[in-house]
């Protein structure tokens, strides 16, 4: 996945846009040296990329205008397409300022190229695996994810189904794939490569104990995923809470209904803050952008001594968790707003 490009001009950033969380700015800046170091080696124009903890660094270079162009992806990202679109990213930079760039740069109207930069991350989408066993709701998911129509019954998939979705103007590749134990000898393929593994259960604990054996397939086949459960058919009499089923798988774990055509949006919300988009790309994200936003502000908050603003940021993270189906974190600020609102209360604060 492209999480964050850079354009970086005589060793200095001048243009830079982020798809999701990945490195700071200090940290690409740290390791600027290198990267022109390595791009103008023996003063000839190179290509090149490196492993920079769990992201990958890839660069292409023009010493004439002393310019580098920087992508950061997934560390399984493919090289070769990672570098036909550095190369289509540089000719497009040249066509629309490579006349001025030598003379007078006017940086200030660089943002003419997000269009450019929207495309080829569209070229480096995302890949999301479905995972689980057969019944338990993935291709229900995925057809809602997709907004296609929802069956009204299951149907197994018989090897698997690859489908595109969109979240605001970025796209996403949706891998569905058999969880027939018939068809596993095509389960590393439709996993391999993933950015994110939705590891989905039907909350049942014989399920939930079962689906463990796809954690460690995980691991193996896609180490750096971002993987969580989505804890499906939460409707029913038989779920497990999602606390429990964080308990005995250890990962984290959503709360999810998926033949409830209304959750749509809490599935992409899900997708979303797995793979850590930047939530400023899509109105549809704001939730998770006014979430972290408020974790930020107690932060502060809470450093500063002002316990009654917390309690308030906390009950406000609690409720937007609720809406993302992060039953488990929006307890966690819940009980922590109980726990601080007694504290003011024995320590006669005069908080009521």
């Amino acid at each position: 996945m492209l999480r964050q490009i850079y354009f970086v001009h005589k060793m200095e950033i001048v243009y830079k846009r982020f798809y999701g969380k990945a490195l700071n700015v200090d940290a690409i800046k740290a390791v600027l040296p290198d990267i022109y170091n390595e791009a103008f080696y023996k003063y000839v124009n190179k290509n090149g990329s490196f492993d920079y903890y769990k992201y990958k660094i890839s660069f292409l270079g023009d010493i004439d205008l002393n310019l580098i162009f920087i992508f950061v992806t997934g560390i399984f990202d493919d090289v070769n397409r990672i570098n036909a679109e550095l190369l289509k990213l540089k000719n497009e930079f040249l066509n629309l300022f490579g006349e001025t760039i030598n003379k007078n740069p006017d940086f200030s109207v660089i943002n003419l190229m997000d269009p450019i930069i929207d495309t080829i991350y569209s070229n480096l989408k995302p890949k999301i695996s479905l995972i689980g066993f057969s019944g338990v709701g993935k291709t229900t998911i995925s057809k809602l994810i997709t907004a296609q129509e929802i069956p009204s019954k299951h149907i197994p998939t018989i090897n698997g189904e690859i489908s595109t979705i969109k979240i605001g103007n970025l796209k996403f590749s949706l891998w569905d794939f058999a969880g027939q134990e018939q068809f596993s000898f095509l389960w590393s393929k439709f996993i391999e490569g993933s950015d994110a593994a939705l590891l989905i259960t039907d909350s049942t604990i014989e399920n939930i104990e079962k689906s463990k054996y796809f954690l460690d397939f995980i691991k193996e086949e896609a180490p750096y995923a971002c993987s969580v459960v989505i804890g499906n058919k939460q409707d029913l009499s038989k779920a497990l809470k999602v606390d429990d089923i964080e308990r005995i798988l250890g990962i984290k774990a959503y709360s999810f209904v998926a033949i409830d055509p209304n959750n749509r949006e809490k599935m992409i919300k899900i997708i979303a803050d797995t793979l850590d988009i930047n939530p400023e790309l899509s109105p549809l994200l704001k939730p998770i952008y006014d979430r972290d936003m408020l974790i930020d502000m107690a932060k502060s908050s809470l450093e500063k001594g002002d316990f009654k603003q917390t309690i308030i940021y906390f009950e406000q993270i609690s409720d937007i968790c609720v809406n993302i189906g992060d039953d488990s974190l929006a307890r966690e600020f819940y009980e922590k707003s109980v726990k601080m609102r007694n504290f003011l209360y024995e320590t006669n604060k005069g908080y009521t």
